[in-house]
């Protein structure tokens, strides 16, 4: 909430929390509170909550911004369910059921979830933000090899291809040290996760309002996956975001964010 100056009257310090049941436990980060919201951030292959960290530092000013680590990243222990993404659906529904009809915002991976959970579950969230994803995600099979015999070598990899060439150094070797935290093991069932994702000809049945954000040089989720996305999802606006790759989120924060904040608002007085 804003007060009559315009300025947070909550504590935007970040605040860690789970859900807890005997089945599981899913570690969030959440900062910050206001209309409308809440947003749930769900991060892509081999990430964590830290994916989300400018979104988390820089929003919580007018939005409750939650972003949580899925089965086996960050702070979530590895349940080693044998249906992976079932597994990540069901983190998403254990944070969703806490909150009051949620915005999902996903990054790559993510994206493909909360497609796949906004067909299973339109009901129980408010809209989707699908962030450097596509309605198909096939992977280059250079990665799977990497993963399998040079985890080091991926991770040099992702920080050649994640992002634009003209982003800060400091960013891209926060988020490749961020990348090494992740275990092969559990980065290569995210791809898995990837290479099976295909609703080409369900995402239309989308029927909930939708952002999609991408940047304008993203090499792994390139441009047209988001047009099609755009295309496809009938209630859907699309952000195309210059000088940044795939992680558009880290690389230009104050622009993500603005196009975020944009599109709520414009719900909001809808």
């Amino acid at each position: 909430m804003l007060d009559e100056q315009g300025k947070s009257s909550f504590d935007p310090t970040f605040k860690g929390g789970d859900t807890s049941s005997k089945a599981m436990t899913v570690n969030f980060e959440e900062s910050g509170r206001g209309e409308p919201g809440p947003v749930l951030m769900i991060h892509g292959a081999g990430g964590s909550s830290a994916s989300w960290f400018m979104q988390l530092k820089a929003m919580s000013d007018q939005l409750h911004v939650l972003a949580l680590d899925l089965n086996g990243h960050g702070k979530t222990p590895d349940r080693a369910e044998p249906d992976v993404t079932r597994s990540y659906l069901d983190d998403i529904r254990e944070v969703v059921k806490q909150l009051d009809r949620p915005f999902l915002c996903g990054h790559s991976m993510g994206g493909a979830l909360i497609q796949l959970y906004a067909l299973e579950n339109p009901e129980s969230i408010a809209g989707i933000i699908l962030v450097g994803t596509g309605a198909r995600l096939k992977v280059n099979p250079m990665i799977f090899d990497l993963l399998d015999n040079d985890f080091e070598g991926y991770v040099e990899a992702t920080g050649d291809f994640m992002f634009h060439e003209k982003t800060a150094d400091e960013v891209k070797e926060a988020s490749m040290a961020e990348i090494r935290k992740c275990p092969a093991a559990i980065t290569k069932r995210d791809f898995e996760v990837c290479n099976q994702f295909d609703i080409m000809t369900q995402v239309s049945e989308i029927r909930l309002p939708t952002l999609v954000i991408v940047g304008e040089d993203d090499v792994m989720t390139p441009v047209k996956y988001s047009k099609y996305l755009a295309d496809m999802i009938p209630d859907s606006n699309i952000s195309i975001i210059p000088f940044a790759g795939h992680a558009v989120m880290l690389e230009q924060p104050k622009e993500f964010n603005k196009a975020v904040f944009e599109w709520l608002r414009s719900l909001d007085q809808g």
